[in-house]
């Protein structure tokens, strides 16, 4: 953690006094400069005083968990791996006034960093080595050490549906700027509100296109590049589509999950939307059942093979973090798992067992009528109660083709929802 601490300096607890001319008084300060995280340089300053001139003869002895750190007398401290878990602080004496003061900055807890980062850094090569495809990588906390490790984050890849996450971008910044509102009616009739649960729920690429049409493509791209976003590009041209960096895609997450892309109103609306998207097969598999995360996947088959995405911003225990893996050639979902636990377990410790992805991610809150067909006037094919499993496998805007009970067909959206509770 960044920050700057001060202190007064004090003798016997009194804050020594100097005359201004209006009996004024004045402390000492202690500063003390530097992120409390392992591989950092902390950095105390004595200043000088408003009235009487700089302190003399200044010393400092660095403290881990009150005690002298030995050796550690000069007015910097390098951060080590030994040092993770303790409270630090600052003591400095000084002369002033020809009286003997001193000063104890707070005490801060060392964060882990540069050695955690270099570790997990090198367990993702050696695991990345052993497995089917290619990936890219960005693991960012967003608190505690604040560690980040990159693994050709910055290439340009197929996003597949991961894009859906900038629309989302998008269509909250209109309504944020009231350009755009949830009840607006699109080119297919759907409401804003309608489509945005559609896009994310089930993944649904026409609804995607509904949205990205009525914010417009250039507009949308205006966007994302003036606000640093420039991996991304959005064409629908022809022959070229959409292309995006695991970088781009790590910051979106990253501010969202600190309220700094849209509205606090629309930060909620859309983590929400995250949270309750059914395709969990990659990246909250390798984490401990009952940890909250808020996910956006994306599958899709190319010239070069399966592309593989998933992203996340998960809660963990000891801090929050972003976690974005793109992978291709061949990549698969298993793959994008044990990525997923090996940073977990970097940034959190060990946990407890495994999520378990269940295929029926989704129930049945009244009646459903099962149809042969996407039109509600098709052949019937079943009706089922309130409480129905439901397995989602794909989706035409509102209308979802299912599985219940060893049945394929469709429904509609209006009486579903998610199985398991949002943390």
């Amino acid at each position: 953690m960044a920050g700057f601490l001060a202190a007064a300096l004090t003798l016997g607890g009194v804050v020594p006094a100097f005359a201004d001319g209006t009996g004024g008084t004045a402390p000492v300060p202690l500063a003390v400069r530097g992120a409390y995280r392992d591989g950092s340089v902390l950095t105390a300053a004595v200043g000088s005083v408003a009235w009487g001139g700089a302190p003399t003869g200044t010393a400092v002895q660095w403290l881990r968990d009150d005690a002298p750190i030995a050796g550690a007398t000069g007015g910097t401290l390098r951060l080590r791996a030994a040092d993770v878990g303790h409270r630090v602080t600052a003591r400095a004496t000084a002369v002033v006034a020809e009286q003997p003061v001193v000063a104890k900055s707070a005490p801060h807890a060392v964060q882990p960093g540069t050695t955690s980062e270099q570790r997990l850094r090198t367990s993702l090569a050696a695991l990345l080595k052993a497995l089917p495809g290619r990936y890219t990588v960005e693991a960012r906390e967003l608190d505690g050490g604040r560690r980040l490790v990159r693994v050709a984050a910055s290439k340009h890849r197929e996003p597949a549906s991961i894009f859906k996450l900038f629309v989302a971008y998008g269509v909250f910044t209109r309504i944020d700027r009231g350009t755009l509102s949830y009840d607006d009616r699109l080119a297919s009739g759907l409401t804003v509100r309608t489509c945005l649960r559609a896009m994310i729920e089930p993944s649904d690429n026409y609804c995607a296109t509904d949205l990205r049409q009525r914010i417009g493509t250039k507009w949308l791209n205006r966007l994302l590049h003036e606000h640093g976003l420039t991996g991304t590009t959005f064409w629908y041209d022809g022959h070229r589509t959409k292309t995006t960096t695991t970088a781009d895609v790590a910051a979106v997450l990253t501010r969202l999950a600190r309220g700094q892309l849209v509205s606090s109103t629309s930060s909620k609306r859309f983590i929400r939307l995250l949270e309750t998207q059914v395709w969990r097969e990659a990246i909250p598999p390798g984490l401990p059942d009952g940890v909250r995360q808020a996910s956006k996947p994306g599958t899709l088959w190319t010239s070069t093979g399966l592309v593989e995405t998933d992203s996340a911003i998960v809660w963990g225990p000891r801090s929050r973090y972003v976690l974005v893996v793109m992978g291709s050639n061949g990549a698969t979902t298993g793959a994008i798992t044990r990525i997923s636990r090996v940073v977990y377990r970097e940034l959190q410790g060990r946990g407890g067992p495994s999520f378990v992805y269940d295929r029926q991610q989704m129930r049945a809150t009244g009646a459903l009528v099962l149809t042969a067909a996407v039109s509600r006037h098709s052949r019937v094919l079943g009706r089922y109660r309130a409480g129905t499993k439901v397995e989602v496998i794909d989706s035409m805007r509102t209308r979802y083709l299912v599985r219940i009970r060893g049945k394929v067909g469709w429904i509609d959206n209006a009486r579903l929802t998610l199985r398991h509770p949002i943390l």
